[in-house]
């Protein structure tokens, strides 16, 4: 597959704080500065998404959740480049697994009163089917549901192989989480992958709701975001399977792509045990604890309404010129034609990345004019990504690339002697080619004149234009019959 050209991520736009953690991590592991950078922006969106939504000019306010999706190769060391900063947040949540010994109590407490309920739905269940009364196991389940402590779940801030219902049912206990994994295929190849109303109203901050037999909850005002890393294969796999479905929900506007070449033998050597630092990276990850520990206490103490954070004046200009060039950019003969669901949420992502760039490194005031320009260049970079993988993954795209690797394998035979039919295709292509794909290959092969198909004795045999005509070739050869693919 094609690479794309080299487009590095503009880690300084994200801030000192988050930017000076990244680069010490680059520096003291030799790590990718955009697999770095990415997880750094994203872990800080976890931590500030619960606590500050962001209020545009003239609009409701909106959430500071971001859908971040990364493409790289095997060994290019994602979670080592993800650890440092997914980490802070683990941390907290380890310390609220791991409780008091009240809250102890009351989790067992809670598994006890779930298992009586789960006996008496079953014999609610069996007195239904033999058409018995059931005003007394109704009584007990009241009784047990008075016994249920208040604490019923803790807070889930972290996810990662998480199914669309177990993320709902999280959410509706604490509506802020973050889903990470390194390996992302059986996310989005998964059920979670075309959860697409559940994943949109999840960035929109809209209510998740759940209605089953057993149990129905509501997820008010949630915020998620996700830091999900996939090899090339499954992307394109998913591209394939629901990137229609995906586009068509909205799913792929609100996702920010980052499609990246390979790094292997261009990194140089980390840095000695002795030369290593991690003074940024520990106020990165303090900062983090800081904010989800102090938002934690606040929901505990019955204070869930996050702040609404603004633009100064400047800002006010520059995002309304800003919105102004993301409609512009929807025209024909310009980069986003075709895709003006993601061009129209262009002003929305940056406002978005502007206020984690201000919270999270604790400027002062108002979201300025300076720090919508930062965003807007880490948006501008997604956009790019987002445009080269979808021309990477384009039907026209990959037709281009596989004629040109079936030039190569019909010249391959032709070096073993053998006269290739267009029906012996199946057998010098890939195992995995099908026949639409194969027919595809050709066809692109002999509309660009790499390749004819001659007729010799009633038979067709594909011919690449650099080779001699079929004829000619039969007769230096003595006239001896066309060796054909068993």
């Amino acid at each position: 597959m094609l690479e794309p050209p080299y487009d590095p991520y503009p880690v300084q736009a994200t801030g000192p704080l988050i930017a000076s953690a990244a680069l010490e991590h680059v520096c003291n592991l030799s790590s990718s500065v955009e697999l770095t950078a990415l997880a750094a922006m994203t872990c800080a969106a976890a931590a500030v998404q619960d606590v500050v939504d962001v209020l545009r000019p003239g609009l409701a306010p909106s959430p500071t959740t971001v859908f971040v999706a990364v493409s790289a190769g095997s060994g290019e060391g994602k979670s080592t480049n993800a650890k440092p900063f997914v980490q802070a947040i683990e941390r907290v949540q380890i310390k609220l697994d791991i409780g008091t010994q009240d809250q102890l109590a009351s989790r067992a407490k809670t598994v006890v009163v779930k298992e009586q309920l789960n006996h008496l739905r079953a014999e609610v269940r069996r007195r239904l089917q033999e058409e018995k009364d059931t005003d007394d196991v109704q009584e007990q389940i009241a009784r047990v549901l008075r016994e249920l402590p208040e604490s019923y779940a803790q807070p889930r801030l972290i996810y990662d192989n998480v199914t669309p219902a177990a993320l709902r049912r999280g959410l509706a206990s604490w509506p802020s989480a973050l889903v990470v994994s390194m390996e992302a295929a059986h996310i989005l190849n998964g059920s979670m992958g075309k959860a697409f109303p559940m994943l949109n109203a999840g960035w929109d901050g809209d209510p998740i709701r759940s209605d089953t037999l057993d149990d129905s909850f509501v997820a008010h005002s949630p915020r998620i975001s996700t830091l999900l890393y996939l090899q090339p294969k499954p992307t394109l796999q998913y591209l394939a399977r629901r990137g229609d479905d995906a586009h068509g929900s909205g799913l792929l506007a609100r996702m920010d792509w980052a499609f990246l070449p390979s790094t292997k033998g261009s990194r140089p050597l980390p840095f000695t045990r002795g030369e290593k630092s991690s003074n940024s990276l520990a106020a990165y990850q303090a900062r983090v604890e800081d904010l989800l520990e102090t938002r934690i206490r606040a929901r505990k103490a019955g204070h869930s309404d996050r702040r609404a954070l603004g633009f100064s004046e400047p800002a006010v200009a520059y995002f309304n010129n800003l919105y102004a060039r993301a409609l512009a950019m929807q025209a024909p003969g310009e980069p986003m034609h075709g895709l003006g669901g993601y061009a129209a949420k262009i002003a929305e992502r940056v406002s978005r990345y502007a206020c984690i760039i201000h919270v999270f490194n604790d400027y002062p005031g108002l979201i300025g004019a300076e720090t919508l320009y930062h965003a807007e260049l880490i948006v501008q970079w997604h956009t790019r990504q987002f445009l080269s993988m979808l021309h990477l993954t384009s039907p026209q795209t990959q037709a281009l690339q596989d004629g040109h690797h079936l030039g190569h394998l019909i010249w391959e035979a032709a070096q073993r002697g053998e006269m290739v039919r267009p029906a012996d295709l199946s057998h010098i292509c890939p195992v995995d080619w099908v026949r639409p794909r194969r027919n595809r290959a050709l066809q692109v092969l002999c509309s660009t004149g790499q390749a004819r198909i001659e007729r010799w004795k009633q038979t067709r045999y594909v011919q690449l234009t650099s080779m001699p005509s079929l004829a000619l070739n039969v007769e230096s050869r003595d006239n001896k019959k066309p060796k054909k693919i068993s």
